[in-house]
């Protein structure tokens, strides 16, 4: 063996390329030099615990029990040798260990620091509870990913919080008792926190992380709060940089009125069903440009509606004129037209020029037209990642206003465009249109997905249209139920691409 691979720092880059588990055990046995390979193979995410028991000599399962075979106190050196290189555990199986071998382990005052790097753990509480005083005593664990049992989540947070000065990073699922809630209220070190909690999140815990100095990520749950539930406090979260919230226009509004970081670049609202006169989308989008005009990167705005509430009159083709008409007498509309979000709404978003990646996902979808995303180019040239949804059904009340027209507008005004979802009129494209288009080169975009009413007639004109406008295309994806289609025109785009590279 070449005596370079005696030094761990370029041993350790060799392994990196190595990233299953059966190579690494492999070459962890080669020699002990390559102790490197375990320190891989052990801190990559464990999928359970059951790989640290079964080090355990004597340890045997029955009827899917860890238990000793001899009452006789157990070796555990090789699992405090092997656990020490633990980083990562994700383990959301059910584990059953025996009080007895449980007690051995508890009672061990090395095995209660075994962990000495574990940083991670994705835990299932329900199925783990007999590990969990193990794990809760590392002193370097920083994220903990819970599925939560609220008495064991509520001692285990404790404990980390207790002894772990890196711990930064919680998620929670789950209804989470009172208790559990006011904890997390008081963990103001956190700088990430997801808190899918449902209803059992209350207004008082949101005021608090509102205090936090350095949270910068937060993810949570406010459908059930009302805007007149926040009453925060001169501080405000001073530190956000992202936030994905699901709730109501107007309590998302009101938070984001009252934030005082300028530094928020990701954004993501969920915006639950529209019924009150309160929740409108020119008050939201109001807020969203006063608040990040300079800081915004990505934003997705999520939104679905009962679509046979609605119908669309297709005689007006105005891209803001998305009011729904009235159904027959026997059919009366029961959704809050003022829910539609019209593209008119962005137009509050034109002056955030660092804008990179709109996710625009409702139903029914945004209804743009081809001069709309001649103003998108024009507010947002340094788009790489533009989604304006797909076609909830085939129905024709949904049909897409954008034509091949619009595909040549991104095309050229959107350089570092690398993928596009986008609903679009197919029919118009025919042998004479792919001709008049003007060849692109310049175009990045990699990945595009259309959402038609109709599967593409003849692939080669699709193809051969698209390589015409996107010569860097790699995957062509379209609407769902129409999958055959799209495979043959995916497959004629690569043979285009090849003969004109050949």
């Amino acid at each position: 063996m070449h005596q370079a691979l005696l030094i761990d720092e370029i041993l350790a880059t060799v392994l990196d390329s190595c990233t299953d588990s059966a190579s690494l055990s492999r070459i962890g046995r080669v020699c002990q030099a390559w102790d490197p390979a375990f320190d891989r193979l052990w801190a990559t995410y464990l999928p359970s615990f059951d790989p640290l028991l079964e080090l355990i000599p004597g340890v045997l399962t029955v009827d899917g029990v860890y238990v000793l075979e001899s009452p006789v106190s157990p070796d555990f050196r090789r699992l405090r040798h092997y656990a020490s290189r633990v980083k990562n555990i994700a383990y959301r199986q059910h584990i059953k260990i025996h009080p007895t071998l449980l007690s051995f382990l508890l009672q061990d005052c090395k095995v209660a620091f075994i962990f000495q790097k574990l940083a991670t753990v994705r835990l299932a509480l329900t199925n783990c509870l007999s590990i969990c005083p193990v794990i809760s005593m590392t002193t370097r664990l920083k994220k903990i990913d819970l599925d939560l049992v609220n008495r064991t989540a509520l001692d285990f947070i404790l404990t980390v919080d207790r002894v772990s000065t890196c711990f930064t990073s919680l998620d929670l699922r789950g209804m989470a008792s009172s208790e559990l809630v006011n904890a997390v209220s008081g963990l103001s070190r956190l700088e990430y926190l997801s808190l899918r909690i449902g209803a059992s999140l209350p207004a008082e815990t949101v005021l608090a992380l509102a205090t936090f100095p350095c949270l910068k990520e937060l993810e949570l749950q406010t459908s059930h709060l009302l805007p007149e539930d926040l009453c925060f406090s001169s501080t405000c979260f001073p530190s956000l940089q992202s936030l994905n919230i699901r709730g109501r226009t107007s309590f998302i509004e009101k938070l984001l009125q009252n934030m005082q970081s300028e530094h928020l670049s990701v954004l993501t609202i969920d915006i639950e069903l529209m019924s009150s006169t309160d929740d409108t989308w020119t008050g939201l989008f109001t807020a969203i440009r006063d608040k990040t005009r300079a800081s915004l990167h990505e934003l997705t705005i999520e939104h679905h509606m009962d679509t046979e509430d609605l119908s669309l009159d297709d005689d007006d083709t105005t891209s803001s004129d998305t009011t729904p008409t009235t159904h027959t007498n026997n059919n009366p509309i029961r959704t809050n037209p003022n829910a539609l979000l019209q593209f008119d709404h962005l137009q509050s978003l034109s002056n955030h020029y660092f804008l990179r990646r709109l996710t625009i996902e409702t139903t029914p979808p945004i209804l743009v037209q081809d001069q709309d995303l001649e103003q998108i180019v024009r507010w947002w040239s340094h788009l790489e990642h533009l989604d304006l949804g797909s076609l909830p059904t085939f129905d024709r009340r949904w049909s897409p206003r954008v034509t091949p027209g619009g595909l040549s507008v991104l095309s050229r005004g959107s350089p570092a465009l690398k993928t596009l979802v986008i609903p679009v009129d197919i029919t118009g494209i025919t042998h004479e249109s792919v001709t008049k288009y003007s060849q692109n080169p310049n175009a990045s975009l990699h990945n595009i997905t259309i959402s038609a009413l109709t599967p593409p007639d003849l692939p080669i004109l699709m193809a051969s249209f698209l390589n015409r406008l996107f010569p860097s295309l790699v995957e062509v994806h379209g609407t769902c139920g129409h999958e055959e289609h799209w495979a043959d025109v995916q497959h004629v785009l690569k043979l285009l691409q090849t003969s004109s590279t050949s």
